[in-house]
């Protein structure tokens, strides 16, 4: 009994049984008597307490409250009823106690009454109510039957049941009396269930379901009380296949707690022959295997209706206890089951091994192994045993696979070896087991990425150094132009990048893409305020900067590339003028070596006239003048014509004389045939001379008209055509240009 810390006198006597002092304190002071203490208490209700019938008589005298309450709304009723006390019980009913006052949590005497396990406070209360009021119910709707079913005591559900108690009300749970009096685990509760069952034997109340679908034989079930599912069984109607919220029958519920009598019960009670299965196509036996209950697959597999069918996921029995490293359970099935197929597969091709691999079971993996388990069965992804225990990180499972023949070279539908798994997961172990065992830590997958990309997209440190070690490459580029350092600044490590560029990463790798992103690019765009900090001290460049860059050596380039195709369209017109010019200076050396050489010469060397050659008359010599027209030749004089033929000089007739052809006359032919030959000599260098220049500049002036014509043609027809044309190129091919432009300033800074 809990006491106030400073009682009063008045509660002390009380308690106390002092029924001298009591008197005295509440005839000096009256208002003693319904006095309180700091839990509400009153003098009564310590009376009570105490089991001091005088006392409480006293102040009952003394009209003392008999429905006052405490802090927690009781009653000195509620206390009597929940002691069971039947004299203070009867002696507060008899001076008007109330028993329809709920206390807090509005419960009445009636529920309190219940506790006890002698029926007679209860039958005392049952005699003051009115019919109907027996099934008072509390904050939990629970009325005075589902207290009496819940502390298993059948006298008071036989009372309750013979005083018109409704046996099917549900409470705040959907629970009905029944539900609670099989929700017992005391021997004793057959006889509670069959008192209420007795009352009405229905099917409905047999299989009457909670707000979580659970019928009074799943909590018998749950609780492995075998009598009382025995006894809920042995009425027609009872069903051991009705699912709850969880899509589980009993029977699901006896196989996963691993209740082997009950399961034998059940399979013998189900009338239908048909084993249920729950919502992912799970049997009980699904459920008994993966719980390691070797007994309870035993009860199963002996049943002629039990057969090891697959869930919705193609996945056996067998298979679950491999998952869950169920060995017994194993050795159990592979014992009564001979065609068992040890290497059947799921849905999705994974088998035994697979389930025992990706949980990490080594135990399992190697009973398989010697049961005859394929060691690298693949699934439709490719992956082997060995591939899910890298995946997981299961080193041991990995070293018993590979003692077993596992190949490690292998891929997956993705290109994926063992070594991208374990690096994926951060499993440095793992890697240093299969590097060690030859896999290559730069083998690439289909996408192009490698172990040290999957580790830097995680930002597995430990795993990085250790393929960093193993001479991996940071600088491998994916078909997507990502390098294991794009990865850790997309995610923001910084520890990651820190390694990689002191490993030798190259810190300005675009990507394939159109955007071609470089790290710094990715940690700009990830907030990543330290990261960014860091990359620009190492030298890292934006696609912006790099394009930049470009931009200035490509106007570069360009105008080198202008100076050089001018030069090689002006060329070949230069080199053209330049041999004209030299041509020309030859032709005058070689007429003047002539002219001298010729003025060396003595006139003895000319044929004359007067060394006895014959003289041809000018009429029958084909000269270039006449008598009536003037000789073309310059070298005639006006008086004289020359014959190249023999040399001789005739007299020039004058247009107006009479002699006929035939009759000139010759002239001397000394020093005048000399001289005019001379002279000739003299005036034949100079026109060669002049006529030599002449050609060289019309040939100059001609190349020069043409090349300046197709200038000032392409000028025009860039004037109209060029800005179109310019306009449409930057709109299509300005970024592709500017990227080819970043590759070659890429190649030449990696030259750098």
């Amino acid at each position: 009994m809990l006491l106030p810390q400073n009682p009063s006198q008045v509660h002390a006597a009380a308690v106390n049984g002092d029924k001298n002092t009591l008197q005295r304190l509440i005839t000096a002071e009256s208002r003693l008597r319904d006095s309180e203490d700091q839990f509400g208490r009153t003098p009564l209700m310590y009376c009570v307490l105490a089991d001091c019938l005088d006392c409480a008589e006293v102040l009952l005298k003394a009209s003392a409250a008999v429905n006052k309450t405490d802090h927690s709304q009781r009653t000195a009723l509620h206390l009597a009823a929940q002691k069971g006390n039947v004299r203070f019980m009867k002696l507060l009913l008899s001076r008007l106690a109330d028993w329809r006052l709920k206390d807090l949590e509005e419960m009445t005497p009636l529920h309190l009454a219940t506790r006890n396990s002698s029926s007679k406070p209860l039958s005392l209360l049952l005699k003051h109510m009115a019919p109907g009021e027996v099934d008072t119910q509390d904050r939990n709707k629970q009325t005075a039957l589902h207290w009496s079913a819940f502390y298993n005591h059948p006298e008071h559900v036989k009372l309750l049941i013979k005083h018109d108690s409704n046996i099917g009300i549900p409470d705040s749970e959907g629970k009905i009396p029944l539900h609670w009096a099989a929700h017992n685990k005391h021997p004793n509760a057959t006889r509670t269930v069959r008192c209420i069952l007795e009352a009405a034997p229905t099917e409905s109340l047999l299989n009457w379901q909670d707000y979580e679908g659970r019928t009074p034989l799943h909590f018998a079930v749950a609780d492995g009380n075998e009598a009382v599912v025995e006894v809920l069984t042995s009425y027609e109607g009872c069903s051991v296949t009705v699912y709850d919220n969880l899509f589980r029958t009993p029977l699901h519920w006896a196989a996963l707690l691993g209740h082997a009598k009950i399961v034998h019960l059940l399979l013998e009670r189900n009338k239908s022959g048909m084993i249920p299965s729950d919502s992912q196509g799970a049997t009980p036996l699904h459920y008994g295997a993966q719980s390691n209950y070797a007994d309870t697959v035993a009860v199963f597999l002996k049943h002629p209706s039990v057969r090891d069918e697959p869930d919705l996921e193609g996945r056996t029995a067998f298979m679950w206890a491999a998952g869950k490293g169920s060995d017994d359970v194993i050795k159990t099935m592979l014992d009564l089951k001979k065609d068992l197929d040890i290497n059947m597969t799921d849905k999705y091709g994974g088998t035994a091994l697979h389930a025992a691999a990706l949980s990490g079971h080594v135990s399992t993996v190697r009973l398989l192994l010697e049961r005859g388990a394929m060691v690298d069965p693949l699934d439709v992804m490719k992956h082997t045993p060995l591939f899910r225990a890298c995946e997981m990180g299961h080193r041991d499972v990995i070293l018993t696979l590979i003692k077993g023949g596992a190949r490690v070279d292998l891929v997956d539908i993705d290109g994926h070896s063992a070594l991208h798994w374990a690096a994926l997961g951060g499993n440095a172990e793992v890697c240093e087991v299969l590097m060690e065992n030859g896999i290559s830590p730069n083998l690439q997958d289909h996408a192009g990425r490698t172990p040290l990309q999957c580790a830097a997209y995680a930002g597995y440190i430990n795993c990085m150094a250790l393929l960093i070690q193993h001479d991996a490459d940071p600088n491998i580029q994916d078909k997507e132009g990502r390098t294991a350092l794009h990865w850790s600044c997309n995610n923001g490590y910084l520890d990651a990048v820190k390694l990689l560029l002191g490993c030798g990463a190259f810190p300005n790798h675009m990507e394939h893409t159109e955007e071609r992103y470089t790290p710094l690019d990715y940690a700009l765009l990830g907030e990543h305020q330290e990261l960014t900090q860091f990359l620009l001290e190492h030298g890292a460049l934006s696609i912006a900067a790099i394009q930049d860059i470009a931009a200035s050596s490509i106007q570069a380039l360009y105008k080198g590339y202008k100076v050089r195709r001018a030069f090689r369209e002006r060329k070949k017109l230069l080199m053209r003028h330049e041999q004209l010019r030299k041509d020309a200076a030859n032709s005058f050396v070689s007429l003047s070596e002539r002219r001298t050489r010729d003025a060396e010469t003595p006139e003895a060397s000319f044929p004359l006239a007067t060394s006895g050659l014959m003289v041809t008359p000018l009429s029958t010599r084909k000269c270039s003048g006449t008598v009536e027209e003037e000789c073309v030749m310059e070298t005639c004089s006006p008086d004289t014509c020359i014959s190249v033929e023999c040399g001789s000089t005739y007299e020039r007739r004058s247009p107006a004389g009479s002699s006929r052809p035939g009759s000139a006359k010759p002239v001397n032919s000394g020093a005048h045939v000399a001289s005019a030959i001379h002279n000739r000599l003299r005036t034949t260098g100079a026109h060669l001379k002049q006529a030599s220049r002449t050609e060289g500049d019309k040939q100059a002036g001609r190349e020069k008209q043409k090349y300046t014509g197709k200038e000032k043609d392409k000028e025009r027809w860039m004037g109209r055509t060029r800005k179109k044309q310019v306009e449409k190129e930057k709109k299509r091919d300005s970024i592709h240009s500017k990227n080819q432009a970043a590759i070659v300033i890429q190649r030449a800074w990696r030259r750098y």
